[in-house]
């Protein structure tokens, strides 16, 4: 048994609106996430697409037509928070959580990431954990901070 991992949390300062922000991260999804680094294809023509509504499905379409299903929309409040199982190359019940809010500040809108529930992946938690870390920096606050940068 691993002991409990902290959440990862990334937290990102945009200019715009909240609900801007959140649209951005949901319906632009397929267009900011970065495939050809974080992705099982790694390919330029794979495509992401999230479905936002309860149940929906978070799913990576690789050039051949094959689908790889990443997570599931779990609960959410459009124009607020997001938040969906994670478990991208893996089996559904080695899922960990994402949740994804939107807030107004005084530069517009403060979006958060935090990812948990490291629990569900047994002894590699650790070393995934870290592994994300970096990841999350690359894709959240880079990756979208700049796509919802530019849609502002």
């Amino acid at each position: 048994m691993v002991d409990e991992l902290e959440p990862i949390v990334i937290e990102i300062e945009l200019g715009g609106e909240p609900q801007a922000a959140y649209d951005a991260f949901v319906s632009g999804f397929g267009d900011w996430w970065p495939v050809l680094s974080h992705s099982l294809s790694r390919a330029p023509a794979t495509r992401c697409a999230f479905e936002p509504h309860s149940g929906g499905p978070i799913v990576e379409t690789a050039p051949d037509g094959t689908l790889h299903l990443w997570g599931n929309v779990t609960d959410l409040e459009p124009g607020r928070r997001v938040r969906f199982s994670w478990h991208p190359g893996r089996e559904p019940d080695s899922a960990q959580w994402v949740e994804v809010t939107f807030e107004a500040a005084e530069s517009g809108c403060r979006a958060t990431l935090v990812h948990g529930g490291w629990d569900s992946l047994g002894e590699v938690a650790p070393l995934l954990r870290r592994e994300y870390v970096p990841g999350w920096q690359t894709v959240f606050g880079e990756c979208f901070a700049a796509y919802a940068q530019r849609r502002h």
